[in-house]
């Protein structure tokens, strides 16, 4: 059964609290102000039994716009729109910013109620309605129905439930697959079970007993009790008013504004990037850098506006741009908002949340922001991914997973789509980042080797933890170790250290001579090479030093080899010594003990233990018992 929530809008006086007395039977104003001075203040709410047997939630707001903060709380979540303007008024300034409001928050479905006809003649009716169609002509309602009623006496109310009726069929019902969000627009305490909140549930499906968390302050607490329509249910689902009764907390821990939610399936933050409207009939331009009141849900935050690309954005127009909170908000990707100018308090414009987890920009990155978020607006869940795990930089996936809600079938589709277009690179199953960044790492890390190289042209590279400190401090060295495996094609890792892939070894006149006459050494020494302390001993202080560099960069170049500590050989008698290995192996299937090779190369035990054991590491042997097998 779809859960449909049916909201009014319109002019101070215009008949919408009666409008709804009448379809339903409910008075929805309940403060004594309101029964007093006669006019909707704040939010008042209803039920209605449809012909086809679907009970639809409605939602009162206020006309007056003193109350447009609260009619702006009320005004989410809403699936259908009962436009109301009275006939003896026709269209009034809280008709026409109610329906930008409207339009800001995405609205799609509605139908216009022209209320109070019993009080004009049929020549007036057809006046003002001719003037509402005019009015509604570039808006979503420019197709919709328009009905003329009476509450009063009650004409037009059944042809309106039966139209209500039609136009909920056409409703698309909401994702209930996804984690549940409900924004409070009440809260209070009942005697005997302590805190309850009500609001519309926008999203999901929650339940009896569910862990929550009250955003944007995170604090824990669990579903007591759900009550839909007056009565306990074990499952709330989402387009459903829903009281929910929470243990654990007291009426001072939530008010209105704060959204419920699973725990860890929002985030707190003071930025956030969007796509912004004025509407045409705003009454001013703005400038970056101005201070405005958002609207989100049920909340209303300070914020300034960061223009993106631009410094003034006028009437009708529209501009991406960063929006600065002074406090703390829980929102998601996708959601609409509404602004307002701070002084004088008056309706300009809203847009669409592009995402909560943004970085301050820099305007010598202006091109690339704006394309990022072009991307953003255009790339649907693909694009929630993207951008999620491009603020990360490093991202967890099962975080970011959690964050946005997605389904795991849909979740595995658009995320394999990234990594197979190479829009998201992988450093493990769990742990990615994207494209642009990755590119950016690998400029960094170039600039960086390249720098050492110039400044150390002898040595082996830089020392793996010495790069990680200058590039990307904050990883784990596993973490890192994983990373430089993504950039085969540009550099190496040996030894612990990093070296560019296309760095090669050059040696000044003084420097080559020492690199001849150390390698000519370790040629003619063969198996038993001179410690590494005696090939250095010829050279004097400044020399020695440089000629340690020398047998480092030797080591690097691959023409020579150091099987332990203080010990080397030259690559060929390495390779000489293999081959001895290998021919022995082949005449004993059973392996060759140290003894043997030892008598094979003419070497004491202590230089033909240390070639075996660098064949071990290497894996050209294994050692079984006293004798090696090749591998």
């Amino acid at each position: 059964m779809k859960h449909i929530l049916i909201g009014t809008a319109g002019h101070v006086d215009h008949g919408k609290t009666a409008l709804i007395r009448a379809l339903t039977g409910i008075e929805t104003d309940r403060l004594k102000e309101e029964k007093k001075r006669g006019i909707t203040i704040d939010l008042g709410f209803a039920n209605i039994k449809l012909p086809s047997g679907i009970t639809a939630g409605i939602v009162d707001v206020p006309g007056h716009e003193k109350f447009i903060k609260n009619m702006l709380a009320g005004a989410g979540g809403i699936d259908l729109v009962l436009l109301v303007i009275a006939a003896d008024d026709g269209v009034m300034p809280q008709t026409r910013e109610h329906l930008g409001i409207l339009e800001l928050l995405n609205a799609k479905n509605g139908i216009v109620v022209v209320t109070k006809s019993d009080l004009v003649d049929e020549e007036w009716l057809s006046l003002v309605t001719e003037d509402i169609k005019v009015f509604l002509l570039d808006s979503f309602l420019k197709d919709a129905p328009i009905v003329n009623v009476s509450s009063i006496s009650g004409t037009g109310i059944d042809d309106l439930k039966n139209l209500i009726d039609v136009k909920i069929a056409e409703t698309k019902s909401k994702d209930i697959k996804i984690s549940f969000r409900i924004p409070v627009d009440r809260v209070f305490s009942s005697d005997g079970f302590g805190t309850v909140i009500t609001g519309t549930l926008i999203e999901g499906k929650m339940e009896k007993g569910d862990l929550v968390e009250i955003y944007p302050l995170k604090i824990s607490s669990k579903i007591r009790n759900l009550q839909v329509h007056g009565e306990y249910i074990d499952t709330a689902f989402a387009g459903q008013r829903v009281a929910v009764n929470l243990s654990g907390i007291s009426r001072e821990d939530i008010s209105r504004g704060d959204v419920i939610a699973p725990p860890e399936s929002m985030r707190q933050t003071q930025m956030i990037d969007v796509k912004v409207t004025l509407l045409k009939d705003s009454p001013r331009e703005i400038k970056s850098g101005t201070k405005l009141h958002f609207y989100y849900g049920t909340a209303n935050v300070l914020c300034k506006i960061i223009l993106i690309g631009m410094e003034k954005l006028k009437p009708g127009a529209s501009s991406y741009a960063q929006l600065r909170f002074t406090e703390k908000i829980a929102v998601k990707r996708g959601d609409s908002f509404v602004l307002r100018f701070y002084s004088p308090i008056e309706t300009i414009g809203g847009g669409l949340v592009l995402s909560e987890m943004p970085k301050k920009y820099r305007q010598n990155k202006m091109t690339e922001l704006i394309k990022s978020l072009e991307s953003l607006e255009q790339g649907g869940i693909a694009g929630s991914i993207r951008q999620a795990v491009f603020s990360a930089q490093i991202a967890n996936l099962s975080d970011i997973k959690k964050h946005l809600a997605i389904d795991d079938n849909v979740w595995t589709t658009e995320l394999d789509t990234l990594v197979k277009n190479s829009e998201i690179i992988l450093i493990t199953n769990n742990v990615a980042m994207e494209e642009n960044y990755f590119e950016k790492l690998g400029d960094k890390i170039n600039l960086v080797l390249q720098k050492y190289h110039d400044e150390n042209p002898l040595q082996p590279g830089i020392k793996k933890e010495e790069l990680r400190s200058q590039v990307l401090q904050n990883q784990k060295p596993a973490m890192f170790d994983k990373i430089l495996l993504l950039y085969k094609d540009l550099l190496k890792v040996n030894d612990g250290r990093v070296l560019l892939s296309s760095f090669k070894i050059t040696y000044t006149k003084e420097q080559k001579q020492i690199r001849d006459n150390v390698l000519l050494c370790l040629i003619k020494s063969g198996f038993t090479p001179p410690p590494l302390v005696e090939l250095l001993n010829p050279y004097q202080k400044n020399s020695k030093k440089l000629a340690a560099a020398v047998v480092d960069a030797m080591l690097t170049e691959g023409v020579i080899i150091q099987t332990e500590p203080g010990m080397v050989f030259a690559t060929k008698t390495v390779t000489n010594a293999k081959e001895l290995f290998s021919s022995l192996a082949a005449k004993n299937v059973e392996g060759v003990t140290l003894a043997e090779f030892r008598d094979a190369t003419n070497a004491s035990r202590k230089f033909s233990l240390s070639l075996l054991d660098y064949f071990d590491r290497i894996l050209f042997t294994k050692k079984v018992g006293d004798s090696r097998l090749l591998i």
